[in-house]
């Protein structure tokens, strides 16, 4: 896969396919006075009750530009773009048409957008920092592999795995209900089929998983529930999203 591609004009996002769209998330006084005009009253609230400093800006920009890029893929307005959650707290579309998920970190925001099956993203740049701690969060092999490693090139790897862990257990839809230690990540050439064991006895899913291209310092995967015949990355200008496009 190559890296990150300006949208096309008249994109049409079809079954079977994987859309990532990547960008600049710029929480600036401008930036979040306007996404304020596109977020739920519900969703400022939220915003104001995060507690470090430019948090809520950030979520306000991230939840506008959502509604913006789920508005250009589905040719509708993004202030018509209505959030839920699901069963078990995913954040979904009222009517369904899509199946979305949202990360951001590093400066930049990504969105992933399937048509059928469920799917999960993260990006991580550093502010999970690997110590012996965190260890108990990979599998036995993955931890054998991470000691093998130099103190210095521990860091990456572990933000590697715990990306796509993150990416994993969002696709599911359980979160953190499926211990990651029981999710092993280890994925030749960053792509590749895990098993995941759901709770409540609800049996094992095989979920696809990819690593995403990112900037130096900067990791990021995105996993799917459902088979993926192409993968699509996209660089996302918010000012699009006043200008709708087609989908089936």
């Amino acid at each position: 896969m190559g890296g990150w591609a300006a949208v096309p004009s008249g994109l049409v996002v079809r079954s079977g396919e994987l859309h990532v769209f990547r960008t600049r998330l710029d929480p600036s006084g401008k930036a979040a006075g306007e996404a304020v005009e596109l977020v739920s009253e519900e969703e400022r609230a939220m915003a104001e009750a995060l507690d470090r400093p430019g948090d809520g800006r950030a979520f306000l920009c991230a939840r506008a530009t959502t509604r913006r890029v789920l508005g250009w893929v589905l040719g509708r307005s993004p202030a018509s773009i209505e959030f839920c959650r699901s069963e078990h707290g995913r954040l979904a579309l009222v009517d369904r048409e899509v199946c979305f998920s949202v990360a951001y970190g590093g400066g930049q925001q990504l969105i992933a957008v399937s048509l059928n099956g469920a799917v999960g993203i993260d990006v991580q740049d550093g502010d999970v920092t690997y110590g012996e701690n965190l260890h108990l969060a990979l599998t036995r092999w993955e931890q054998q592999l991470l000691r093998r490693l130099s103190p210095s090139a521990r860091q990456m790897f572990f933000l590697g795995l715990w990306t796509r862990k993150e990416a994993v257990l969002r696709a599911v839809g359980y979160g953190f209900r499926v211990p990651p230690d029981e999710v092993d990540v280890l994925l030749e050439d960053g792509e590749g089929v895990v098993a995941v064991p759901l709770p409540d006895g609800a049996g094992v899913a095989e979920v696809h998983v990819r690593d995403l291209p990112t900037g130096r310092g900067t990791v990021a995967a995105v996993a799917t529930t459902g088979p993926v015949t192409d993968l699509h990355t996209w660089m996302f200008n918010p000012a699009m999203g006043a200008v709708p496009l087609n989908s089936c």
